[in-house]
């Protein structure tokens, strides 16, 4: 029987290729794992009504449909649109919420969750206008910012998506794109 990954990858053709059922046996077999992402996601994130993880995955898997024409070769190519997806929607999510509130409360997530300081609380909107700006200069280094932060992926994970989508990279050279873009950003977000 071929590995999860295997199985994924099987489900995008197979759903591309218009099989009967295969959106359904994708969905089944992404779901745990776009909800362990989108967790991981939200696990830092403060402020009230903030956007929960199901929610976020549900608003994913709205989107779904409209992607079947996308030439996903692999579990990674998956991924990697979904990392993008989820920053989308956290965006849309932040904005509609502040005109809602007419600037009122920030969505805020820890840029770095290992670091519990709440000074390292970070509004989406913010990071994202300062990954935009980081993307510019070091976009390699920016997709590795959008897969973990955004995409909730491991290092392992992450390196794996940046292969699919033909930036042939090492873990060692994620963790170190890691590492440098968490400065950059911080320093970026505390210049001011």
């Amino acid at each position: 029987m071929p590995n999860e990954a295997g199985l994924i990858t099987r489900y995008l053709l197979d759903w591309r290729a218009g099989e009967a059922g295969a959106l359904a046996r994708l969905t089944d077999a992404i779901y745990a794992e776009l909800r362990r992402l989108a967790g991981a996601i939200m696990s830092s994130r403060t402020g009230l009504d903030v956007i929960q993880p199901t929610e976020l995955v549900h608003e994913l898997f709205i989107e779904l449909p409209g992607l079947k024409d996308m030439d996903f070769e692999s579990r990674g190519d998956f991924f990697n649109l979904s990392a993008r997806i989820m920053r989308n929607i956290l965006i849309d999510h932040a904005r509609k919420r502040m005109a809602a509130r007419r600037g009122g409360q920030l969505i805020t997530l820890r840029f770095d969750s290992r670091v519990t300081d709440r000074a390292m609380e970070v509004d989406v909107l913010t990071i994202n206008e300062a990954l935009e700006r980081f993307a510019g200069k070091y976009p390699r280094q920016a997709h590795v910012v959008e897969l973990r932060f955004f995409g909730g992926l491991t290092s392992e994970e992450t390196a794996q998506a940046l292969n699919a989508a033909g930036t042939h990279t090492s873990l060692r050279s994620v963790e170190r794109d890691w590492n440098f873009a968490r400065a950059w950003l911080h320093h970026a977000l505390t210049a001011n």
